[in-house]
């Protein structure tokens, strides 16, 4: 008569799945294995309950083949085995899932981006930094946003600055289009003299104040 095994006794038969049983039978060996490929698939971790099945189903199997039991019994004992098996490597690939890995792109910190005086023309030296920039931006995963911001010093209204930024901004994006950027992952946004990072009282505060920055949106 089989006793029915509490899933602690099942849990332990499948860590004992290494076992060697003395039995030579073609479809045991099958059966071991498939429960080899699922233990090695991390099954005794992410699917418990079905590899443990299916090394209770072996064990039996093995046992009545030694001992010329239960002939009808056996092959349907090995069939659940095997299947159990499979189940348990295939509930492994979904169950422990390896988390996705988070790329994090790197800061892009740029320098130098200038216009001519009062245009949103690009200077031929910042044309030269943009390339580098794009250079950086073709190796950044394709989830990565890109946000180009410009900003001015105050000389001027805010107004005439405001608007002025915003051309910039576009100025500088469709540069990185032309070259090859997804427009998809940019957007452009002029801040005027409304962040200014060193003093507009003077001409190396107002330089500084004079700036394109790239902030990355994830």
């Amino acid at each position: 008569m089989r006793v029915i095994l509490s899933c602690g006794v099942l849990l332990l038969l499948a860590s004992c799945a290494e076992v060697p049983l003395h039995t030579n039978h073609s479809e045991l060996k099958n059966v071991k294995a498939a429960i080899a490929d699922a233990r090695a698939a991390n099954a005794e971790n992410c699917a418990p309950a079905q590899l443990a099945s299916a090394v209770t189903n072996m064990y039996w199997a093995a046992h009545e083949i030694e001992e010329g039991m239960h002939q009808v019994e056996t092959p349907e004992l090995l069939a659940s085995a095997l299947a159990s098996a499979k189940k348990s490597k295939s509930l492994s690939a979904i169950n422990c899932k390896p988390a996705p890995v988070v790329v994090t792109p790197p800061k892009l910190k740029v320098e130098g981006v200038n216009f001519h005086t009062s245009s949103a023309e690009l200077t031929m030296n910042s044309k030269l930094i943009l390339d580098g920039v794009v250079k950086k931006l073709k190796a950044y995963p394709k989830s990565v946003n890109l946000q180009v911001a410009a900003h001015t010093d105050s000389d001027g209204s805010d107004a005439n600055n405001l608007a002025l930024s915003n051309k910039r901004a576009k100025q500088v994006m469709a540069y990185l289009v032309k070259h090859g950027i997804d427009p998809s992952t940019l957007t452009s946004k002029g801040y005027g003299e409304s962040q200014p990072i060193a003093s507009n009282n003077t001409a190396e505060g107002k330089a500084k104040n004079r700036r394109v920055m790239f902030n990355i949106i994830k």
